[in-house]
């Protein structure tokens, strides 16, 4: 059901292959490019290659992203981890007994400590800037404040379940996993073809250790 992020789990398709998008490591997205195909390195791609580096493509709005009063943070501003000083990596999904998880870690990248606190925007992206499927939708309790020292990190886990497991159809894959950490208004996105959510169940954590 793909209206106009995850691992394969068994059954669910291929491994991970991530690459943060705006030109240069995780920043947050500022323009718009036609991306070639998913890194398959596993990890972030920083060369200099238009393929590599090539911001997400615009699209329709995305109903993941908060509201400029947005609460969800719960911290204030100043003391927020910014979209800017932050990278982000999708580990191998972790499945079981038909569910599918996937542990989203954001890492620190400034010289200060910050705070993430709450659920973090996440939404599945094609090549053309489309949605696919809705965003994903929180599970568990929005938590506490998480301090992130310098290099440290953060961690929310996404939920989906194997293929099969439910009569619904599989989502389309997606081309970028696109995430607004939790307060702000600007979004990384990350190079990817996971996850394949299945049985239209795909949920996020609250920021956690």
């Amino acid at each position: 059901m793909t209206a106009s992020i995850a691992l394969a789990a068994a059954g669910c398709g291929d491994t991970s292959s991530t690459s943060t998008d705006p030109a240069g490591a995780s920043r947050p997205v500022s323009g718009s490019a036609t991306p070639g195909a998913p890194s398959s390195s596993g990890r972030p791609t920083t060369g200099g290659s238009p393929s590599a580096n090539s911001a997400a493509p615009s699209g329709p709005s995305d109903p993941a992203a908060p509201s400029q009063t947005s609460g969800a943070a719960g911290a204030s501003a100043s003391q927020r981890c910014a979209a800017e000083k932050l990278t982000m990596d999708l580990a191998p999904a972790d499945a079981g007994a038909g569910q599918v998880y996937y542990r989203l870690t954001f890492t620190n990248t400034s010289a200060k400590t910050c705070t993430l606190k709450g659920y973090p925007g996440v939404s599945l992206i094609q090549r053309d800037g489309s949605v696919i499927g809705v965003p994903a939708t929180h599970e568990g309790s929005a938590g506490t404040s998480k301090e992130i020292r310098p290099g440290g990190t953060a961690a929310v886990t996404l939920h989906t379940v194997n293929e099969g497991i439910s009569d619904s159809p599989c989502w389309g894959r997606p081309d970028y996993l696109k995430v607004y950490p939790p307060g702000s208004t600007k979004a990384l996105t990350l190079r990817t073809a996971q996850p394949l959510v299945c049985g239209d169940r795909f949920t996020t954590t609250a920021v956690s250790g």
